[in-house]
């Protein structure tokens, strides 16, 4: 042992076999984590809702009475994973599935009066930016990004089923706290 550095160790920069600063990934990754998180606790914060619940809503205002199918592909998204968003916003009374009047069949998503409401006083959801980033890049580019992605995301064993939208597993897990008042601790 060296300077007191196991034998092996890396400067926390430079990893083994890998000719690119891990660091420099990872500071990205934290980038992106970071305005995420962020974000979604700035919109929990003004209008109660989830990052990615303000982002459903925004995609539906931009185009009411679309199907949860539909939903999912504007929001580049599972289908399972946005519809359990869709379903605590109909609980909480933001959105309204309705019959399509054209077919019977088909459910509809739009936003309800009080989901108008919270839209007028919402940031916007940071999602846009992301998705507008990825439109950005050549499709050369995507398909690289998503070939890394996905292989570190299996080599660090968080490649199971469908991932939930971001951050909606944190909010929807947490109790929620109005805007201005401050949960007791026990």
């Amino acid at each position: 042992m060296a300077n007191g550095r196991r034998a092996g160790a890396t400067d926390g920069r430079r990893l083994p076999g890998v000719s690119v600063d891990g660091r420099d990934v990872l500071d990205a990754i934290r980038r992106i984590v970071r305005v995420m998180r962020l974000s979604s606790r700035a919109a929990e914060h003004a209008v109660g809702v989830s990052a990615a619940q303000l982002f459903v809503l925004q995609t539906l205002a931009d185009a009411e009475g679309m199907s949860l199918n539909e939903l999912a592909e504007r929001t580049l998204t599972d289908q399972s994973s946005v519809s359990a968003v869709v379903t605590r916003l109909v609980e909480r009374g933001l959105v309204r599935r309705r019959r399509s009047d054209a077919d019977a069949r088909r459910l509809e998503l739009r936003l309800a009066p009080t989901g108008r409401a919270v839209l007028r006083r919402a940031p916007a959801a940071p999602q846009e930016r992301l998705i507008a980033a990825l439109r950005s890049m050549s499709v050369a580019e995507r398909q690289l990004l998503s070939s890394a992605l996905s292989r570190f995301v299996a080599a660090i064993g968080l490649d199971g089923g469908p991932p939930p939208m971001m951050f909606e597993d944190d909010a929807s897990a947490a109790p929620r706290s109005r805007p201005g008042r401050r949960r007791r601790r026990p």
